[in-house]
């Protein structure tokens, strides 16, 4: 059988395996390039961006079968789905950072820097944004959570992104700091956690999702928050810097406080109460 006919078939198995393919070869090259370089940066490693990119190369593959040329700029037009209510860009921008401060908080009893902290907002946010928000989101929420959408209910939708994103980050474990923190050895614990940090993530994307029309801006800027809010906590506690006891404990918290947003966004929301268990007719 023909890939095109494949896909065509069974375009959620098509965009995994593409997907996986594509970092699980490259990924894990670039990290053993990064490795022996021992701090330095080799530009030959650069080529890791390829397989960084992978979900959203994937989506373009998939949007390509589906509809050739004219499939792949409908996906591109997806970076361009910025007109929601302003209130969502706080939301999505704060959330991250409120509740890694929150989680410092319970943690800690140490001075806070809310002048080094406002600082370093703006540069951890475009430090991210280049990684994981571009390189991902198109893939995540720009093509598979629609397609998902389409066949299951919004709970089913998003505990299969969670577990297949989860999936994804295994070439990244090598590289300490890449997925599991680097203050965390990589072992079953620290796998389960990071599976329970991306499975709460997924809720508040697809709550997002859902609440926007399926705004791909929004998604990225969520996803950036939510990967520049530990490096933002450590500047507003600069006791952290280096103390990996208490990063542990503020991960774990910061686990628990993401996914009470996420059960609250869904229970108290009364237009997606009905929704948990229903299927979406949703934009490919």
């Amino acid at each position: 059988m023909k890939i095109s006919k494949l896909a065509t078939k069974h375009p959620l198995l098509v965009f995994v395996v593409i997907n996986y393919a594509i970092s699980w070869t490259i990924l894990p090259s670039a990290y053993k390039i990064l490795l022996a370089a021992k701090g330095s940066f080799p530009p030959l490693a650069l080529f890791g961006l390829i397989g960084g990119y992978s979900p959203s190369i994937a989506a373009l593959i998939m949007f390509a079968f589906s509809d050739g040329w004219n499939g792949v700029k409908s996906g591109l037009r997806k970076f361009l789905q910025w007109r929601v209510h302003a209130g969502w860009y706080l939301f999505v921008l704060a959330i991250p950072i409120f509740t890694d401060g929150a989680a410092a908080l319970v943690n800690m009893h140490s001075s806070i820097n809310i002048k080094g902290g406002l600082v370093a907002i703006p540069v951890a946010f475009l430090v991210a944004l280049p990684f994981g928000p571009l390189g991902e989101e198109l893939g995540w929420r720009g093509y598979f959570l629609p397609q998902l959408l389409q066949r299951y209910s919004v709970m089913t939708s998003t505990l299969i992104v969670g577990f297949v994103w989860t999936l994804w980050h295994l070439a990244s474990f090598m590289f300490p700091g890449a997925a599991i923190p680097s203050f965390f050895r990589v072992d079953a614990w620290s796998i389960f956690l990071f599976f329970c940090s991306i499975m709460a993530e997924s809720f508040i994307f697809s709550y997002a999702y859902l609440k926007t029309k399926g705004s791909l801006v929004i998604a990225i800027l969520l996803h950036m928050a939510f990967n520049a809010g530990p490096n933002i906590t450590e500047e507003f506690f600069p006791a952290l810097q280096g103390a990996s006891a208490p990063r542990a404990r503020i991960y774990i918290t910061q686990i628990v406080l993401v996914a009470i947003w996420a059960l609250g966004c869904f229970a108290l929301d009364r237009t997606l109460k009905s929704l948990g268990n229903q299927k979406l007719d949703v934009e490919r």
